[in-house]
């Protein structure tokens, strides 16, 4: 879980990491990559789920 998928993937790119474009789904935002033995990782932001409560 990461708190801002933007930053998460700004981050590696300026390091020259090869990164996912952030992918934008209901259930949250994720960043995808694969570390140097060939695993893949996903890392996912939550909704705002508070964002669409009313008062």
């Amino acid at each position: 879980m990461v708190a801002d998928a933007d930053a998460t993937h700004a981050d590696p790119v300026e390091r020259g990491i090869e990164v996912s474009d952030v992918q934008d789904l209901a259930w949250g935002r994720f960043v995808r990559f694969a570390d140097p033995d060939g695993n893949r990782w996903a890392l996912q932001q939550l909704p705002d789920w508070s964002a669409a409560a009313t008062g």
